[in-house]
């Protein structure tokens, strides 16, 4: 018997709650757990840091299992109020449990290594426990050994609360937890690391990561555990939508730039040749626009290209496409419509941006040129924004010989 735990436990069981010396061993860096007896058998309920590192270092060689299989066979018949003590057949590890004030079959403990076992030092643990990443350990059968407090922070559950249990049984929504069992699958069947990637809603709401379980192998060469470390991506994903979003549209409008627009029109003729649908091209270039940077400067310019965009936004359909080409030039393409309706929208569009104001209330004389094409089934992008390009300038020659 190591009558020091003994009496430390006695002392510790007078009066004082188990979450209370549980927390004072911890700070006194013991590794002691709280465990009891319940309908499934013995059960650990709450662990100290340095028992979570224990176990972590003696991966292959004692493990919660093993330790609550020793337990259950050395378990008191009849609750008692003296210590008793669990060992190893090789005195390789002692346990040394103490009944608690509360419930019969309630039990506080210390466990004890040989030096043949006790790790050098806790430095892995103390970076494992403090990482930013989460770090989590799984028995074959998907259940917890291992989980460091970045999973708590994740989810909200505490990371020890996970111990024992399995992946069906902590993780929601059950969708994800089938995805984990059947990464872990793989890695089980095939003894080689598999990436994962994934998103979960959490108290930081939606998160996305990135992680990579990896095979542990007993003596025998068989998978004994899987580890995972994985990484929450969220802002790395935010900043790749923003380049994406940056690189398809126009910074000043926000439309769509001329080579996201061209391969939507390619997507849509596709849909034209199937007959799957139809649409049809405005092309739109104010009429003197020049005069109007020379006249309030470009700050005022880019006022009314924002303007445009506004306007064409509004008087188009949200499935409808529209772009910035570049300069003063715009281009929608309305799907589903005829020339008779294109031609329509032309005019309210063209109605709108005339009454664009400056600073000061009253417009400023902006007018614009529109061509309008209907989409074939025998053209590509290109030709047929040559085409509506073509009877744009057509459109905005007649306008000056008028």
């Amino acid at each position: 018997m190591l009558a020091g735990d003994a009496r430390r436990l006695r002392l510790a069981a007078m009066g004082v709650s188990a979450d209370q010396w549980l927390s004072t061993l911890g700070a006194a860096g013991l590794a002691a757990f709280h465990c009891r007896r319940d309908a499934d058998g013995i059960v650990i309920v709450s662990r100290t840091p340095e028992f979570v590192g224990t176990m972590q270092t003696l991966s292959g060689t004692l493990d919660e299992r093993t330790l609550l299989s020793q337990l259950t066979a050395r378990w008191p018949t009849v609750p008692g109020s003296e210590p008793f003590e669990v060992a190893a057949d090789a005195s390789t590890w002692r346990c040394v449990l103490q009944p608690t004030d509360g419930a019969d079959d309630d039990y506080l403990a210390i466990l004890r290594l040989s030096d043949t076992l006790r790790p050098p030092n806790n430095a892995f643990s103390t970076i494992v426990e403090n990482l930013p990443d989460i770090v989590t350990r799984y028995t074959r059968e998907y259940r917890c050994l291992y989980a460091n407090p970045a999973l708590g922070a994740a989810t909200g559950v505490p990371a020890e609360a996970r111990f024992g249990r399995t992946l069906a049984e902590m993780v929601a929504p059950a969708e994800l937890a089938a995805e984990f069992e059947a990464w872990y699958s793989r890695v089980v069947d095939t003894g080689a690391p598999v990436e994962l990637e994934f998103a979960y809603t959490g108290p930081a709401g939606l998160c996305h990561y990135l992680g990579r379980a990896t095979p542990e192998f007993d003596h025998s060469g068989e998978v004994s555990a899987i580890m995972a470390v994985i990484r929450d991506v969220s802002e790395v994903r935010r900043l790749q939508h923003q380049l994406e979003h940056l690189a398809r549209t126009d910074p000043l409008t926000s439309l769509l730039n001329r080579r996201s627009f061209t391969d939507r029109l390619d997507v849509e003729l596709a849909r034209v040749r199937t007959g799957q649908a139809g649409f049809s091209l405005l092309m739109l270039d104010l009429d003197h626009f020049k005069d109007i940077n020379d006249r309030f400067g470009h700050v005022a310019g880019d006022r009314v290209l924002e303007a445009v965009g506004r306007i064409l936004l509004a008087e188009t359909r949200p499935h409808d496409v529209v772009a910035r080409l570049g300069g003063d030039e715009f281009c929608i393409a309305l799907i589903d419509t005829c020339a008779e309706d294109a031609r329509a929208a032309a005019d309210r569009i063209r109605r709108q941006i005339s009454g664009i104001e400056g600073q000061d209330g009253t417009p400023i004389g902006v007018s614009v040129s529109i061509g309008v094409a209907v989409a074939d089934d025998d053209v590509t992008a290109l030709d047929l924004l040559s085409q509506v390009d073509a009877l744009m300038y057509q459109s905005k020659l007649g306008g000056r010989r008028g």
